[in-house]
C-alpha cells in the first residue's frame, strides 16, 4: 500500500515514517506511552497515580480497548484508597464500569454530607447526590433506633441469679454503651467498632451468661441487616439507572 502511493504521486500516507507519525486527536503521549507499555509487557516501576489510571480508562473508552479496559480498572479496584469515592462514582458512570460503583457508593453513604465539597457534589450528578442525602437520613434514623432500643433477652441463662437487675442493667449500659458510641456527635462508631468497645465495658448484674448470649445475638450485625439492604438495593438501583453494560464481560 505504501509503495504503490510512491509511484502514483499521491501524498505520502500518515504512518509510513516519523515524519509522517498517526495523529490521534485527544490523546498525549504520554497516556499512549501507558498504552503500549501495558500492550507489550514492559515492566512497570511504581504504581499508577490516579490522573494515569483516569485517562488510562478515557483512552480505553475512547478506542474501545476492552481488554486493556478490564486491566485499567482491576488496576483502580486495587488501588481505591487513593481516590475519593466522588471520583470513583463519576468514573463509573463517564465509561460505564459497573463494579466501581458499589464499593464507591457503600464508602460514600459513610462521608459526612458537610464534607462533601461542590467540587465532589458536580462528580457525582444530582442523580448520585439526591439518592445519597435520603440514603444518609434513613440510615441516620435506623441508627438511632438501634442506639435507643436493646435487644432483648428474652430467656435468661441458668447461671442468672437476678432476671430483673439483669434486665435493667442491660438496658443501660446499652444505651450508655451502645448508644454513646454510635450517636457521638464529636465521633460515632460504626456498629462493628461500637460491639468492640460495647463488650469491654462493666455489665453489672448482667449474668455471665446472659451476656454471652446477647453477645452472639449482637455480632451477627442483625440490627444492621435493614439499613445494609436499603443502602444495597439503593446502590444496585442507581447502576441500573445510570451505567450501562458497555461489553458482554464488562
Amino acid at each position: 500500500m505504501f509503495g504503490a502511493t510512491e509511484t502514483s504521486g499521491h501524498k505520502e500516507l500518515d504512518g509510513k515514517s516519523d515524519e509522517r507519525p498517526i495523529l490521534l486527536g485527544g490523546t498525549s503521549r504520554e497516556m499512549f506511552e501507558l498504552f503500549l507499555e501495558h500492550t507489550f509487557g514492559r515492566a512497570r516501576i511504581g504504581p499508577y497515580t490516579v490522573d494515569e489510571l483516569s485517562s488510562f480508562l478515557r483512552f480505553c473508552d475512547m478506542y474501545q480497548c476492552f481488554h486493556t479496559r478490564h486491566f485499567v480498572i482491576a488496576r483502580i479496584q486495587s488501588s481505591s484508597r487513593h481516590f475519593h469515592p466522588a471520583q470513583l462514582i463519576n468514573l463509573a458512570i463517564k465509561y460505564h464500569a459497573r463494579a466501581l460503583f458499589p464499593p464507591a457508593f457503600k464508602r460514600l453513604v459513610d462521608t459526612p454530607i458537610t464534607q462533601l465539597t461542590a467540587q465532589r457534589r458536580e462528580l457525582l450528578g444530582n442523580t448520585v447526590f439526591t439518592d445519597l442525602v435520603y440514603v444518609q437520613a434513613a440510615v441516620d434514623q435506623h441508627r438511632r433506633i438501634v442506639a435507643g432500643e436493646e435487644p432483648k433477652i428474652l430467656m435468661h441463662a441458668s447461671d442468672c441469679q437476678d432476671p430483673l437487675g439483669c434486665d435493667e442493667d442491660w438496658h443501660a449500659i446499652w444505651w450508655n454503651g451502645m448508644g454513646r458510641f454510635l450517636l457521638d456527635g464529636r465521633n460515632p462508631q460504626p456498629y462493628g467498632e461500637a460491639v468492640k468497645r460495647f463488650k469491654d465495658l462493666k455489665f453489672g448484674r448482667v449474668s455471665r451468661g446472659c451476656k454471652e448470649l446477647m453477645f452472639k445475638i449482637i455480632e451477627q450485625e442483625t440490627a444492621f441487616a435493614h439499613a445494609n439492604q436499603f443502602i444495597e438495593e439503593t446502590c444496585n438501583r442507581l447502576v441500573e439507572q445510570l451505567i450501562f453494560d458497555s461489553s458482554p464481560s464488562a
